[in-house]
């Protein structure tokens, strides 16, 4: 279902989070059967730092891909790369409905593995919990704790509920195949 471990180095986030290049914007998304992103609230609500490049963090992306051996030890995390962040602030009211990350978009490569890394939370922080459901569709609380990275295939159903009180800072991130991503450098 997913794994949840501390596995990048807190200082890296602590410098991610005061990276203040760059302006928040809200967070978009890609609706079924549409042409492009868009804001829908109702869908999803927080706000974004896309100017967090995983170049810029090569640290964490190598962090990350360590899990892939934990998920399934056949596999060799050189084979992956991380392509994109998502640096995530939800404050009270935010949310993402259930989705999944597994998304085609164009020649873009397909997502293959997701990560949240919860970052910071308020002290007086309520909900935000990140959800994932199980192949009988039962929802699980990944229960992250400041610090701790969940991990899991991209095509598994998970949403973020309601923060009720306070703000939770995530790092979200998608694991590719690097053949895939080789691909698609080679056509842009």
């Amino acid at each position: 279902m997913f794994i949840k471990e501390k596995v990048v180095n807190y200082n890296s986030l602590l410098d991610m989070k005061e990276d203040t290049e760059g302006e928040l914007n809200e967070s978009q998304i890609y609706p079924f059967k549409s042409n492009g992103p868009g804001l829908y609230k109702k869908s999803r609500s927080s706000k974004l730092k896309s100017f967090i490049r995983p170049e810029d963090y090569p640290d964490v992306c190598n962090q990350l891909l360590t899990l892939i051996k934990k998920w399934n030890p056949s596999r060799l995390d050189a084979d992956y790369t991380v392509l994109e962040f998502n640096y995530l602030i939800y404050n009270k009211g935010d949310h993402f409905i259930r989705h999944r990350d597994k998304i085609r978009q164009g020649d873009h490569p397909l997502r293959i593995y997701s990560t949240s890394t919860l970052i910071s939370q308020s002290e007086d922080f309520e909900g935000g919990e990140l959800i994932v459901f199980d192949e009988d569709d039962n929802p699980i609380n990944t229960d992250l704790q400041v610090g701790e990275t969940a991990f899991f295939d991209s095509m598994t159903p998970h949403q973020v509920n309601p923060v009720t009180k306070g703000t939770r800072e995530v790092l979200v991130a998608w694991i590719y195949k690097k053949s895939d991503v080789q691909k698609y450098t080679n056509r842009i």
